[in-house]
């Protein structure tokens, strides 16, 4: 099949990688447009990007997927199918610039967690599972008639890079097989339960912002989640305290937000349970072991707020 990928961040790679390997064609990639970044503010290109560059892909960079002008660029390419993984909700007339439509690639078991950051919220949200979902494209988020999905396990120290890149292998078997019902056309496919749909929204700076009054475990799961962005942040002192890595426990009984070092051991009071803290990064620093760091505070008595 004559395929066109649109997609972004580095979880997308993945996918455009196995194509180019695969018995299909991809003619063009599109992908956001590069954007400044970083303290010195430099162009960045995106990860899609460079690696189209790299197998030598033409590469359409739109600045909004309505314009009319990317309609009809996509139309002169006389695409079988749009792949799309993590790039935009696209509108009718690009939806009808190629012949099957388009599909999508999406982190979760739709319709559950229909939205920017599936992965994330499903960790979050202490989920035991989750998937991937490749479904037909409408104008609607998330929204279409599933092709394939495939479940997998959250183990209980997975963040969503790990999870990210556990689902590469089974979500490449899920396009695969996805391609090959819309090459024979001989399918029908599923509906999805709107009744059942759940959003997992794009992330905000303050979803990292810790509730001490949660249990042990939901604060160490949004860790997981949050993680590299927007990270998981308290307050200690009027000074931001990112807290990077943890274990949690039962057996320690602490008010919520409370702190006690015990020789090399910091745990901190939840709403259910007890978090051993690891490592920990104050604004500005590197990341250090949390014994070393509270070596370094003044005071007996802490409390983080």
């Amino acid at each position: 099949m004559r395929i066109v990928f649109m997609g972004t961040p580095e979880f997308a790679v993945e996918f455009l990688k196995h194509l180019i390997k695969s018995e299909h064609e991809v003619i063009a990639v599109a992908t956001q447009p590069d954007r400044q970044s970083g303290r010195g503010m430099e162009l960045h290109s995106p990860p899609v990007k460079t690696a189209a560059l790299e197998a030598g892909i033409p590469i359409l960079q739109p600045n909004s997927v309505k314009n009319p002008e990317f309609a009809e660029e996509l139309k002169k390419l006389n695409a079988d199918i749009f792949v799309v993984v993590a790039f935009s909700i696209l509108p009718k007339e690009v939806l009808s610039a190629s012949k099957y439509g388009a599909i999508n690639i999406h982190g979760s078991l739709l319709p559950k967690y229909r939205g920017a950051a599936p992965v994330q919220w499903a960790i979050a949200n202490c989920e035991e599972t989750t998937g991937l979902t490749v479904f037909l494209l409408d104008e609607k988020m998330d929204h279409g008639p599933i092709l394939e999905q495939r479940e997998l396990s959250i183990e209980q120290d997975d963040t969503t890079e790990s999870l990210l890149k556990k689902m590469v292998t089974p979500g490449c078997e899920a396009l695969d097989a996805a391609l090959s019902k819309l090459q024979a056309q001989n399918f029908t496919p599923i509906p999805q339960n709107h009744s059942q749909a759940s959003s997992a929204p794009k992330l905000k700076k303050e979803d990292g912002l810790i509730d001490w009054n949660m249990s042990a475990l939901q604060i160490h799961k949004r860790l997981c989640a949050f993680t590299p962005w927007p990270g998981a942040y308290t307050n200690l002192n009027g000074q931001k305290i990112f807290i990077r890595k943890t274990n949690f426990l039962k057996n320690i009984e602490l008010k919520s937000g409370e702190i006690s070092i015990q020789k090399n051991n910091v745990f901190v009071g939840t709403g259910d349970g007890a978090l051993s803290v690891l490592e920990i990064q104050a604004e500005g620093k590197k990341r250090m072991p949390a014994a070393d760091y509270f070596r370094g505070v003044a005071g007996d008595s802490h409390c983080f707020g």
